[in-house]
């Protein structure tokens, strides 16, 4: 039998080193919940969608441990601010219909892994876009049991050599584009004027080394990260901006939203849907959630003028996050993760701190084949 010399190249590994949960600095006051008004049963379409963004940094002159320990600090620090990231989603005790997410100092999941493989080296690869959810961990939330379900995750990984990423997983049900990007440059905010002020523990004890034996690396799981089959990115997202002192007359917000479907379907990338899920958020009080329907959206000659223009998820204001000596990421990627055959539609409000009327509104669907 002929002997063969051709040798199979090893798989480049993603390590997930440690999961563990990163609970409010201090106790949340006992019966806050933010409510969600639906007015269709939520379903795993809705469920399974969140925000993905992934942040690529150069190696500063910390190591990778040390930038994850301190930034987890962090965010333990500046969470009692922003509870509802720590919460988690039920059906309403009252049974008549609605959901809520309860503020309940579950916290965020925490994530720490490592790949065998240059960010230079990753960045560049032709198949990034498709295996980048490995770098943004995220599990489903339970249909049946939702509570159990975290719906906020944070993923650091360390590459060989040349810088690192964090990964961040996000319910639609929690947080949207634009309540994330200013919850993350809060985030890096806190962790500067923390690092400037000499306020982070000199020795702190969730360091992942002092849970390492030496010569002994525990791990959670080893998947491939450069053969693995790539999942592609199925859908598209486009941003508006509607300055609404131009709008005329008062449409509703779902006519807002089916105006910015229509123009993603008819005039840029996507194709057309039958169905999308509408999310309203006014980063206050309630959430809204409804479930519509594109019939009767290609005979609409409704316009509003010069009332909306499109917007580049750089406009939010994430590219400048930077958590380590004016670090700034090399590269910032955004996606929304919903359903391949249905639109999701977010109309996102100003907050009451804010002077501006503008909305912003986030539409999904799939990409033209």
């Amino acid at each position: 039998m002929a002997s063969s010399n051709s040798t199979v190249t090893p798989s480049k590994l993603l390590h997930i080193d440690s999961i563990q949960t990163v609970a409010p600095g201090r106790m949340t006051k006992p019966g806050q919940s933010r409510r969600i008004s639906v007015v269709a049963p939520v379903g795993l379409e809705i469920l399974r969608s969140h925000l993905r963004i992934v942040l690529y940094y150069k190696k500063a002159r910390e190591s990778v441990l040390d930038v994850a320990t301190r930034t987890r600090e962090s965010l333990h620090a500046m969470m009692p601010d922003v509870p509802v990231l720590a919460g988690r989603l039920r059906r309403d005790s009252e049974g008549d219909g609605f959901w809520e997410v309860k503020f309940n100092d579950a916290g965020v999941r925490w994530v720490q892994a490592s790949a065998e493989m240059t960010m230079s080296e990753f960045l560049e690869s032709e198949e990034r876009d498709g295996r980048e959810a490995q770098l943004a961990y995220w599990v489903d939330v339970d249909q049946e049991n939702p509570y159990y379900s975290a719906l906020f995750y944070v993923q650091v990984t360390q590459f060989q050599g040349d810088g690192y990423s964090i990964g961040i997983s996000c319910s639609v049900l929690l947080a949207d584009p634009l309540f994330l990007t200013r919850f993350l440059k809060l985030w890096a905010q806190t962790h500067t004027q923390m690092l400037a002020h000499d306020q982070q523990t000199k020795n702190p004890i969730f360091h992942l080394s002092y849970f390492q034996r030496p010569g002994r690396l525990s791990r959670i799981k080893s998947t491939p990260l450069d053969s693995t089959p790539t999942k592609p990115i199925t859908t598209t997202t486009i941003l508006f901006k509607v300055a609404r002192a131009r709008v005329q007359g008062s449409p509703s917000y779902t006519k807002l939203a089916t105006h910015c479907l229509k123009e993603v379907m008819q005039k840029m990338e996507g194709k057309t849907v039958a169905n999308f899920s509408l999310i309203i958020n006014d980063h206050a009080g309630e959430l809204k959630v409804e479930s519509c329907s594109t019939e009767g959206l290609a005979q609409s000659n409704e316009t509003f003028n010069d009332a909306f223009s499109k917007v580049w998820w750089d406009e939010l204001g994430i590219k400048d996050m930077a958590f380590s000596e004016a670090n700034k990421p090399v590269h910032v990627s955004y996606h929304v993760v919903s359903p391949p055959d249905e639109g999701l539609v977010m109309v996102m409000l100003p907050s009451d701190r804010e002077d501006s009327l503008d909305l912003i509104i986030s539409t999904t669907i799939p990409k033209k084949i």
